[in-house]
């Protein structure tokens, strides 16, 4: 694509935000731009803000394991050939400009001058060939991460500082899946030691781990970024993540300033916390910080069409089984809304006319179960232990399918035990959600897209019709146009119940009013962006 078509391209990213004002404009309220964010010319740099998230990674190799961009501490050491900015638009990231091709089947990226991995090596094309590389490699990258990169073909060199991506097939949207999280680029020569001692190109560098209990990060000093003055970003001259997964705990931490800042207040507390301690407490509310759903798994088991011909008929009657409106209200405590699709409506990618899936039906769910066969046989259903919603949704379901007459059993498990599951295929049903994507290929590529890998680890779901228009929407310039044609495919998600959408997931982050300066989260909740967030946040003694 020439400089000229490039720049069309943004400005019709700039027109379709324009354009859902409407939509996205409720959640975007009280997220201030950069320079009002700082609250001053010249904020105080240093200080360590110690940030309670609710999970924290597996390990520490950022390919092989998943880095999430909201509620990881390791996040801060992580960062990608493309940022974003508040609106989750791209941004120049370590690549500082690029184009594509008329057919889109080659992007060409810019490397920015100057840019080092936390080690001093230069980012040049040699090591993003490398990182490519070894993320498409199913040895060394976990399949979430492998499933963005799975189209490119080849990566070549042109020069140091320019680096090639030749597509199998057209792809427009490239360029926003490849944000940090999940693409995000680590410095090839210690790569021995990336379970140990991480050496990345983030705002932070590691300094320290012990999972699920603390992690040390300090900032990293050639970090490219600096602020409207040219002072360099971030600010802070350390962040320690300290996970604590369940709500009260961290809330309680919070409130005796054992911790500056959390990445969710539960839900049944989020209200009278507001109320009563806002003048302590600073709060952020997103409005979107992903999907909850209930995965299916069609790979085999009682679900699957592969060893039950009635597989259907019995996702139908679990379907219609669960209360949605009772999840929303018993679970998320009536904050946020009902899912019927990936995008809820503060997202400018919600789109209009997807065909409803399963009202609740206890009656009909009971009538399908007896007529189905296995309606009477035993159905697993898994949570993680991390995030409460998933396991109260879990609970939640499991009570309302022994309703139903379901014979069905309930296992809460921690994220390595439930990696394992959902690889073998050992389970029926998975409360689970996935976080917000970018742009919907982001979603539909990697989950419902039947050759995706992170489809085939998870449920396993073959849809040629559906296939076929995501493919075509990789091709299709216009947003307006992939936002109809994603809809049309959530038409048939909804119909062939490889999953059901219950809840788009809320979040309201909290801090101390007093001591933290200058952070708001993104959109959606990510913290580290595009000279704000934790890159522009700075403590006050």
């Amino acid at each position: 694509m020439t400089g000229e078509n490039k720049k069309g391209t943004e400005q019709s990213r700039r027109r379709f935000l324009a354009s859902t004002t409407a939509l996205a404009g409720a959640a975007m309220v009280g997220l201030p731009p950069q320079d009002a964010a700082a609250g001053k010319k010249h904020p105080k740099r240093g200080g360590t803000l110690r940030f309670g998230t609710r999970d924290d990674s597996v390990g520490l190799d950022t390919h092989r394991n998943i880095i999430y961009f909201v509620s990881h501490p390791l996040t801060g050491i992580t960062g990608g050939l493309v940022d974003f900015d508040d609106k989750m638009e791209p941004k120049p990231g370590v690549a500082e400009s690029w184009d594509t091709s008329a057919d889109l089947k080659t992007w060409t990226f810019k490397l920015r001058r100057g840019a080092e991995y936390h080690n001093g090596q230069t980012i040049d094309a040699e090591s993003v060939k490398w990182n490519i590389e070894r993320i498409k490699d199913p040895k060394t990258s976990h399949a979430f991460t492998r499933s963005v990169v799975s189209g490119v073909e080849r990566v070549t060199v042109d020069d140091k500082h320019t680096v090639r991506f030749h597509l199998k097939e057209p792809d427009v949207a490239l360029d926003i899946n490849l944000v940090y999280y999940p693409v995000n680029l680590m410095a090839p020569g210690a790569a021995d030691k990336a379970d140990t001692e991480p050496v990345n190109c983030g705002p932070f560098k590691f300094k320290s781990w012990r999972r699920h209990d603390r992690c040390e990060m300090v900032r990293f000093e050639n970090f490219y970024e600096t602020d409207a003055e040219g002072n360099s970003l971030p600010y802070l001259d350390g962040l320690i993540g300290l996970p604590k997964k369940e709500d009260r705990v961290r809330l309680t931490a919070l409130r005796a300033n054992e911790l500056d800042l959390i990445d969710n207040v539960a839900y049944a507390d989020a209200a009278a916390f507001k109320k009563d301690h806002g003048r302590t407490f600073e709060t952020w509310p997103v409005p979107q910080v992903g999907t909850a759903m209930m995965f299916f798994n069609l790979k085999n088991g009682l679900l699957s069409e592969k060893d039950n011909p009635d597989a259907h008929l019995l996702r139908q009657a679990i379907a219609h089984a669960i209360d949605r409106e009772g999840i929303h209200q018993a679970v998320f405590n009536g904050i946020g809304s009902i899912a019927n699709g990936f995008y809820g409506e503060s997202s400018p990618w919600h789109p209009k006319g997807i065909a409803p899936s399963s009202t609740f039906d206890l009656d009909k769910a009971k009538a399908l179960r007896k007529k189905a066969k296995g309606g009477d046989q035993r159905l697993t259903i898994i949570a993680n232990d991390t995030f409460p919603y998933m396991q109260q949704s879990g609970e939640l379901v499991h009570a309302m399918l022994k309703d139903a007459g379901f014979n069905v059993v309930l296992e809460i498990l921690p994220s390595p035990v439930m990696l394992e599951k959902q690889g073998k295929g050992d389970y029926n049903i998975d409360s689970t959600a996935n976080s917000y994507r970018l742009d919907p290929d982001g979603w539909f590529a990697r989950n419902v897209l039947s050759s995706a890998p992170e489809n085939r680890r998870r449920t396993g779901y073959v849809n040629e019709k559906a296939d076929q228009i995501i493919i075509a929407a990789r091709q299709e310039r216009d947003r307006a146009k992939r936002r109809q044609m994603y809809a049309d495919v959530e038409t048939l998600v909804n119909r062939d119940l490889p999953m059901l959408y219950t809840h788009y997931v809320p979040l309201m982050m909290a801090g101390h009013r007093t001591r933290v300066k200058g952070y708001a989260p993104s959109f959606t909740g990510p913290w580290s962006y595009t000279g704000a967030g934790m890159r522009r946040t700075w403590m006050e003694s």
